[in-house]
């Protein structure tokens, strides 16, 4: 059984109240009370009670935090920032996975709620005024990270348009007389928040629209790959290269060319975005937009605990840095 406080006290001859002064690091204790103390409470592997110090203090110390899927490695790559950078604040997360359901995330953040978790995030698929006043009803910290729901709640994220445009920009610069956006997610953006892709879509607009003579398409199905062999049967005249919303389908589009004997960038170039960790195995290196992953991740844990230990905070959209990756494939 691991050793108390009481325990830890009787050792070092001082008061509980002593031991609990120098463990959270509060209040007046002398340097070298101090590190007895925290010597002791090491040697016999002490763990605090965290049940008794939430109903304590009126505390549960854990976030929850709800995720689309956890195939996507963006995703993945994003819960394990959050949940290190959550554990440096003291803090212990709940992570549940709607698997793209809008009504499994609906239930899912409800109860996150009902166990009284002290803040939640989101990378939110519901959207709309009734979806607003749902998390604002729940009278809980909120952020989401990218998908924005409302000014009323604060959204960290990067500048999805501004970095498509510079990515137009930068295909055009290589030569490139036709570009075409690859973006999935567009066949549900009736139903779904997909407001991160829809940034990027306005962001290829209206960089596209600054060059007369480019030519210029959208691909915008669930089933990309057979309107991409259409594009490059049709088109060998014409340098094309193709800018994906995510780089998973920018993987999958170098993966068909490969197979069919192509080379790349010699027969039409490729960029993605997000720039997933499994892209450093990728041959050849994909040029792509590096959405600040991790800093994304970390700025959110740090709005969500500033609404928590603040009585005036204010919502907000929080903008991050980006950076285009020019690889090899363009």
């Amino acid at each position: 059984m691991a050793i108390t406080v009481n325990q830890i006290a009787e050792k070092c001859g001082v008061s509980r109240t002593t031991v609990l002064r120098a463990l959270n690091d509060r209040g007046s204790v002398g340097k070298e009370t101090r590190e007895r103390i925290l010597a002791v409470a090491k040697e016999y592997n002490y763990r605090p009670n965290l049940l008794a110090r939430s109903l304590n203090h009126g505390r549960t110390m854990s976030l929850g935090v709800v995720t689309i899927n956890i195939e996507n490695m963006y995703f993945v790559q994003s819960l394990n920032i959050i949940n290190k950078e959550a554990d440096k604040r003291g803090y212990f997360t709940n992570i549940v996975v709607c698997d793209e359901s809008l009504d499994w995330e609906k239930k899912l953040i409800q109860g996150l709620a009902d166990r009284q978790m002290e803040g939640i995030l989101i990378s939110p698929i519901n959207k709309g005024k009734e979806f607003e006043e749902f998390l604002l009803s729940l009278h809980i910290p909120i952020v989401c990270i990218g998908n924005q729901v409302s000014d009323a709640i604060t959204t960290v994220q990067v500048n999805e348009m501004t970095a498509a445009m510079e990515s137009v920009d930068l295909i055009v610069s290589k030569g490139y007389e036709r570009v075409v956006f690859i973006c999935p997610p567009l066949a549900v953006k009736e139903k779904e928040n997909i407001y991160v892709h829809e940034q990027r879509l306005l962001g290829f607009r209206t960089s596209v629209a600054k060059y007369p003579e480019l030519e210029s398409a959208v691909i915008g199905n669930t089933d990309y790959l057979p309107d991409v062999k259409c594009v490059i049967k049709e088109g060998r005249e014409k340098r094309t290269a193709f800018l994906c919303s995510g780089d998973s389908y920018a993987l999958n589009v170098m993966r068909w060319g490969q197979q069919n004997g192509m080379s790349i960038p010699k027969d039409y170039g490729l960029m993605g975005f997000d720039n997933i960790n499994i892209l450093e195995f990728i041959s050849p290196k994909l040029t792509t937009v590096s959405t600040n992953l991790e800093g994304v991740a970390v700025t959110a844990v740090s709005e969500l605990l500033a609404q928590i230990d603040s009585e005036e905070y204010s919502p907000k959209a929080i903008y991050l840095n980006y950076k285009i990756l020019d690889r090899e494939t363009l």
